[in-house]
């Protein structure tokens, strides 16, 4: 574990996000979930131990510069919620997972693998929207930019008609929800790398 990555979210936490309940929240993410230890995804970007809070540490800082690009009025609390915790959904969601594999000689070999255990299947956004809000209350503004931080990945947008509906409006009302979106793909494809496995 990357214990100077580790303080430093937890600092921008205490620091900026002034709601009762932050202290259980940051207890919760560093002594009940893997936030600190977990890759960001399996096999794309943060593909790694600790790539989670890497990319929830990249997304802040991008967003917090694109927040202050357009001159939004958004506070430094909605800033590190919306980038720090936006993928909280994935904490205690991958495990390690062995797969037969071909090497560069044709041969099969046994290798460990980011697999995917999801032990509270409740969507993406939607998910990462329920375990905050079990330790902090949530700006409509702060709900809107988590749920929908996909953007155009999100299937719900694609295969049911009211949520699509709900996604255009959301983009419309909420500009945060849009540099949120654009911060978390910037981090994802310009400032993380993808491990080979």
């Amino acid at each position: 574990m990357n214990t100077e990555l580790k303080d430093k979210i937890i600092d921008i936490l205490k620091n900026n996000v002034k709601r009762d309940g932050v202290d259980n929240l940051i207890y919760y993410m560093g002594e009940c979930t893997d936030f600190f230890t977990a890759p960001s995804s399996t096999k794309f970007h943060g593909n790694k131990e600790g790539g989670l809070a890497e990319h929830s540490l990249n997304v802040y800082e991008v967003l917090k510069e694109k927040v202050k690009m357009y001159g939004l009025k958004t506070n430094e609390g909605t800033i590190a919620i919306c980038g720090l915790l936006h993928d909280l959904t994935k904490t205690n969601f991958y495990s390690r997972e062995k797969k037969w594999v071909k090497d560069d000689k044709n041969k099969w070999i046994e290798k460990e693998i980011w697999g995917i255990k999801d032990q509270l299947p409740l969507g993406h956004g939607e998910k990462s929207v329920m375990l905050i809000q079990k330790f902090i209350a949530l700006t409509n503004e702060e709900m809107i930019a988590i749920r929908w931080h996909l953007g155009g990945y999100d299937p719900a947008i694609h295969f049911n008609y009211p949520s699509g509906f709900a996604f255009r409006q959301a983009m419309k009302d909420y500009p945060l929800l849009t540099l949120l979106i654009t911060a978390d793909l910037e981090s994802s494809y310009m400032l993380e790398e993808c491990i080979e496995e």
